[in-house]
C-alpha cells in the first residue's frame, strides 16, 4: 500500500517535478513560468485540502518558491493564505530550502530537524555538520533546538532564553510588516485562491 508521501506525489503534475520526496521536490531546470505556476497551485491545493503529511507538504512549497523567484509584496502570504499555512511558516520554509538545497537533507531527519538548523546557520559546512550530529545522536527535535540554542548563546555571550525572545520579537516585527503590507496593497479576485497577480 502506497504511503501517504507517495500518494501525494503520484498527485502531482508530470512536467516540472524531476523527484518527490517527504523532505523535497527537485525541479527541472528549465521549468516555464506557467508550469511552475501550475505547480505553486497543484501544491496548494493539496495543502489545503489534506491533512497528510503536512510537514512534506510545506517543504515542498519551499522548494517550489525557491525555485522561480517570485517577486512582489505579500506574494508569500498569500500563497500561505491559499495552503492554509501561516506566513511565519512558508517564509522560513523557503529560507530552509534556500540554506539546504534537496540534495543535501538526510533521509533520516524530519523536515523540522532541517528547519531547526537551517533557520540558525547560515554556512553549508555549519550546517552539515549539525544535521550529521542530529542523524549520529538520533536528537529529537526538541533535544536539537536545545543545543543549538545552547551553542549560539555560547557563541554571543547571551543566554538562551534572551536570543529565544530576541527571535520571538523579530518574528513578531515581520509578522506585522508582513500585515501592514497586505493591508495596503488591493488583492484581486482569484478563483484558484492564488494570488492574481502575474509572475515574471
Amino acid at each position: 500500500m502506497p504511503t501517504d508521501v507517495e500518494q501525494l506525489a503520484a498527485a502531482l503534475p508530470a512536467s516540472g517535478v524531476t523527484r518527490a520526496t517527504r523532505l523535497g521536490l527537485t525541479l527541472s531546470p528549465q521549468m516555464r513560468p506557467d508550469t511552475w505556476r501550475g505547480l505553486v497551485t497543484h501544491v496548494t491545493r493539496l495543502a489545503r485540502t489534506t491533512t497528510r503529511a503536512r510537514q512534506t507538504l510545506t517543504a515542498w512549497l519551499g522548494d517550489v518558491l525557491v525555485h522561480h523567484e517570485a517577486r512582489g509584496r505579500g506574494w508569500i502570504a498569500e500563497c500561505a493564505e491559499a495552503a492554509g499555512l501561516d506566513a511565519g511558516t512558508l517564509r522560513n520554509a523557503k529560507l530552509v530550502c534556500v540554506r539546504i538545497p534537496v540534495s543535501c537533507r538526510h533521509d533520516a531527519l524530519s523536515w523540522t530537524h532541517h528547519c531547526e538548523v537551517g533557520l540558525a546557520f547560515v554556512e553549508p559546512t555549519e550546517i552539515e555538520r549539525w544535521l550529521v550530529l542530529a542523524e549520529a545522536e538520533k536528537l529529537s527535535t526538541a533535544e536539537l533546538r536545545r543545543r543549538i540554542r545552547a551553542h549560539l548563546a555560547g557563541r554571543t555571550g547571551e543566554t538562551p532564553a534572551a536570543s529565544a525572545d530576541a527571535v520571538a520579537t523579530f518574528r513578531l516585527m515581520r509578522e506585522l510588516r508582513a500585515a501592514g503590507r497586505m493591508l495596503s496593497c488591493p488583492r484581486g479576485n482569484s478563483t484558484s485562491g492564488l494570488p492574481s497577480r502575474k509572475t515574471p
